[in-house]
């Protein structure tokens, strides 16, 4: 069941992975290389108060974590494994928080659902999605950085 946001509740960005990586050992934040998670990234650090990338192989990654190349999707795993990966990843980032956070997805659909159902697991607040239902890569681009406040990021949680 989702619970009620929190008074004080830091806004959490779970940035998704993208299938064009580096070659080569990287930050996490360097590592994924579309214009997708690139937006995405620059979108969660101004609007939210901490982010955290999330991997299919690597979970709930920090973005100055060195990540190695790997080849793993979600979408090629059953429902059941993908929902058990949601509830891992959403676990992973719960201890970092006094408070329960409130989680902003910020990824395609295989992969926010996944992360909704953990939350739920974890009894936190229904998610924020704001790139629910606009289809198609370039259109989430436009919309990120339509919405992405100009000038520095605010200060983290």
């Amino acid at each position: 069941m989702f619970t009620e946001k929190q008074p004080g509740a830091p806004r959490v960005a779970l940035v998704g992975c993208s299938a064009l990586k580096s070659k080569r050992p990287a930050l996490a934040k360097e590592f994924y290389t579309s214009a997708l998670f690139r937006a995405a990234y620059e979108y969660a650090e101004k609007t939210c108060g901490a982010v955290i990338i999330v991997s299919a192989f690597y979970g709930a990654v920090a973005p100055k974590t060195v990540l190695r190349p790997y080849d793993r999707n979600l979408r090629k795993l059953r429902k059941s494994e993908r929902e058990d990966w949601g509830a891992r990843t959403v676990g992973e980032v719960l201890p970092s928080f006094s408070v329960p956070p409130q989680l902003v997805i910020l990824a395609g659909k295989v992969y926010a659902d996944a992360l909704v159902h953990g939350a739920h697991w974890h009894n936190l607040p229904r998610p924020e999605q704001p790139l629910r239902g606009i289809r198609g890569c370039g259109a989430r681009v436009a919309w990120l950085k339509a919405h992405t406040p100009e000038g520095s990021k605010p200060k983290r949680a």
